[in-house]
């Protein structure tokens, strides 16, 4: 068996925990994973590994990098 990722959603969709899991273990133990849990895949082209503070976005299935303020440089 290979190892499978899966992200833990929160309310707004935003990644708050990431998990190397198989698919059984999760779904047999909810007590263990609360919440929502999404599949990410690092080695699949044209989706994105989900990381802590990631959006997941329903409509591509796949997860959005937060943007980070532009910081000014102090002169």
């Amino acid at each position: 068996m290979s190892a499978q990722y899966f992200a833990q959603l929160d309310d707004n969709n935003v990644v708050t925990h990431v998990a190397v899991v198989q698919r059984e273990f999760l779904e047999a133990n909810p007590q263990r994973y609360t919440g929502r849990w999404v599949e990410t895949f690092f080695d699949t082209e044209g989706k994105t590994y989900a990381g802590i503070g990631f959006t997941y976005d329903e409509a591509s299935q796949d997860f959005v990098v937060p943007v980070s303020p532009e910081i000014e440089e102090e002169v």
